[in-house]
């Protein structure tokens, strides 16, 4: 299904990027715990990337979608409070959306 941008959202259909910022909302609580590993927390963003590009959302939430993608970098470098950074600057994004 293909989304067009000028159009209204329909009413009961969910947020654009709901599932990245559910993503991000679960990959800060995980970074608090020294026991998850990093590379486990980016795979799981990396999956939330994929379901937003597949439903032809991430247009719609482009910058949340780039600081998504910054954070699993640091996360792969080992960088937890970048990441941290960046995933709080995508909720941040991700949170104005209606």
């Amino acid at each position: 299904m293909t989304r067009q941008l000028d159009a209204p959202p329909v009413l009961g259909s969910p947020s654009p990027g709901l599932d990245l910022r559910r993503a991000v909302e679960a990959a800060l609580v995980r970074l608090d715990s020294p026991a998850v590993p990093h590379d486990q927390v980016a795979d799981d963003l990396l999956g939330a990337l994929a379901r937003t590009a597949a439903i032809g959302d991430t247009c719609i939430v482009l910058p949340a979608a780039e600081a998504v993608g910054a954070a699993r970098g640091h996360l792969r470098a080992g960088r937890a409070d970048a990441a941290h950074t960046a995933l709080t600057r995508a909720l941040s994004l991700l949170s104005r959306r209606p």
